[in-house]
């Protein structure tokens, strides 16, 4: 599993395009280090604070791909149901809200809510990453990540699946204008009702 993920980041960084629907975490590319820590205690219960430590630095500096000058573009669709869970402590959640409100106003970064009132949709089996590359580099990869084992994906029927499942996904959940309004009401601690009226 550690192969496949260190392959990913490889891939991640010579990627132009990033697209990514999360079910239960915000994704990687958008994590402060508050919640990358919380998320990989979490997920990693037996892990030494070393290790824990180890992984939040590789986390964190993976996120140089969206700082650098031809920064790659990420469109990461997130359930609503990753923001609602507390990751870490409170304060620690709510820096994470105000960190994705930052990320809406940077301009190679696309942020969408799927609320759910959404209802069911065809990423329902888990959360993937569709990685776009300049022809003739490569073609798109599809990856996903499991509890024993990740997988890669690059054969055409594949990456069409996704690639439809990814724009289904974007044009059920809220707008980027909506979820700026959503991420609002959700650290002044709102039920966030009625956002799909907003900024339509």
């Amino acid at each position: 599993m550690l192969w496949e993920y260190n392959t990913f980041i490889g891939f991640e960084t010579e990627a132009r395009a990033v697209w990514t629907y999360e079910m239960t975490l915000v994704p990687g590319l958008l994590q402060t280090e508050g919640y990358a820590r919380a998320v990989i205690k979490g997920m990693l219960p037996h892990a030494s604070q070393e290790e824990v430590e180890r992984r939040v630095d590789a986390r964190m500096k993976r996120q140089e791909v969206l700082a650098k000058q031809d920064a790659v573009r990420l469109w990461a669709i997130v359930d609503e149901a990753a923001l609602r869970r507390q990751v870490g402590s409170a304060g620690e959640m709510r820096a994470q809200i105000e960190h994705l409100r930052a990320a809406t106003l940077r301009p190679e970064v696309t942020l969408q809510v799927l609320p759910f009132d959404s209802g069911p949709h065809p990423a329902m089996l888990g959360a993937f990453v569709i990685l776009k590359f300049d022809e003739p580099v490569a073609p798109d990869i599809v990856y996903t990540e499991g509890l024993t084992k990740d997988l890669f994906l690059d054969d055409d029927t594949s990456i069409a699946q996704y690639r439809e499942t990814f724009e289904h996904l974007r044009a059920s959940a809220h707008s980027p204008g909506q979820t700026e309004v959503f991420l609002a009401d959700l650290t002044r601690g709102s039920q966030v009702r009625g956002v799909r009226d907003a900024n339509a």
